[in-house]
């Protein structure tokens, strides 16, 4: 049986097929830009790269109305100094605006990257979807995500590639630049060893998954995937479970991302309602995923799971409309442990245990003379 040839021409909103074993055609629910079509099922798919051999690499970017980033974002990645053994996988995820059209015209400017682009569509399922459809799509030995509105050193995945080869690394972590209105910071490890699961800080530096390269066997040996719906701490969500599986993780001490940040101040009441809720629906997950482990690994990582829950509340106390009852009452147990919090600075700590301490009606009156000042 020989195999039919499959025909691609690009259209703004859809990716059209055509059959010539019989001369028909379908829509396909997703745009693409690169070279010819060898596999289709539903609604994915795989370019002629070299039939996939030899892919090192996979960069996943997930994409939602990135319109005025996603330019600077693809012009790194595609000037990439590891020419050959990579992939760039972006995930659309519903945008309306120009960011895709804007992607292509970046994209077409480096033809030698053609055939290493892979762009797939879906409806507005939010960053935790697209992220795992990324996932699916990829075949590197190696996946790392960016996200759309940052942008990469030139020599990023060549870098941590030749470290995790050199020290057969399941893990290699790196330093990132933050970038604010104001100026550039870089935020680096304490150390060259990463912190055992039960004592790392539950920050962007320690799990973020942009300044990190995971070897794709140990998610697909474990099965690991995004836990669905939870849109904010999604990458804490997958990374616990590769740091707990990975052998070897290995710190390079030097920066590559540059993680776009915009400041606190900016958060609206209802952004922050829904990253509380986001962070509430994560230890629930994460919770269940223990659940389903032998009984010895939630003992084993207990103080983990209890700074989680105790971290997923404080936003109540954060915002215009503090919950100080809310808090109180949400994961009470977790407030025994205060002080025993290292990764919480000490003026923080204490006012949390004041928090815990001191009477609700106290805490209204603090907290309504504060509003009116």
């Amino acid at each position: 049986m020989t195999r039919k040839t499959l025909l691609t021409t690009f259209c703004r909103s859809s990716l059209t097929v055509y059959n010539t074993g019989d001369l028909s055609f379908r829509q396909v629910p997703f745009c693409f830009y690169g070279a010819e079509l060898k596999v289709l099922t539903g609604n994915r798919y795989l370019c002629n790269m070299d039939e996939n051999k030899d892919i090192r690499v996979s960069v996943i970017v997930p994409f939602y109305n990135a319109e005025e980033c996603i330019g600077r974002c693809a012009e790194s990645l595609m000037r990439q100094t590891m020419r050959n053994g990579i992939e760039f996988v972006f995930v659309n995820d519903g945008s309306t605006d120009g960011s895709m059209e804007r992607l292509i015209t970046v994209v077409s400017q480096y033809p030698h990257r053609r055939q290493q682009v892979k762009i797939e569509s879906q409806s507005n399922l939010g960053s935790a979807a697209a992220r795992q459809r990324g996932n699916d799509s990829a075949v590197g030995d190696y996946l790392i995500h960016c996200d759309a509105d940052d942008w990469v050193e030139t020599d990023m995945y060549e870098s941590l590639l030749a470290v995790a080869d050199r020290e057969n690394a399941d893990v290699v972590c790196s330093s990132f630049f933050m970038e604010t209105r104001n100026r550039t910071m870089v935020r680096r490890f304490k150390s060259d060893r990463f912190p055992n699961l039960n004592d790392a800080p539950l920050d962007t530096l320690h799990f973020a998954i942009w300044n990190k390269l995971v070897r794709r066997d140990i998610i697909m040996d474990y099965e690991l995937r995004f836990f669905p719906n939870a849109n904010c701490w999604e990458d804490l969500g997958l990374l616990f479970r590769v740091l707990i599986f990975a052998k070897k993780v290995v710190i390079v001490d030097r920066a590559f991302y540059h993680y776009r940040r915009e400041p606190n101040a900016s958060m609206s009441t209802s952004r922050m309602e829904k990253v509380l809720h986001d962070h509430l629906l994560m230890v629930d997950e994460i919770e269940k995923w223990f659940d389903s482990q032998p009984a010895e690994l939630r003992r084993q990582y207990a103080p983990f799971i209890r700074f989680l829950r105790f971290t997923a509340k404080i936003k109540m106390l954060r915002g215009k409309n503090k919950d100080i009852e809310r808090w109180k009452s949400t994961y009470p147990e977790t407030n025994r442990h205060i002080m025993a919090y290292k990764n919480i600075p000490l003026p923080y700590r204490l006012l949390f245990l004041m928090a815990e301490k001191l009477p609700v009606g106290f805490w209204k009156i603090v907290f309504r003379v504060l509003g009116k000042s």
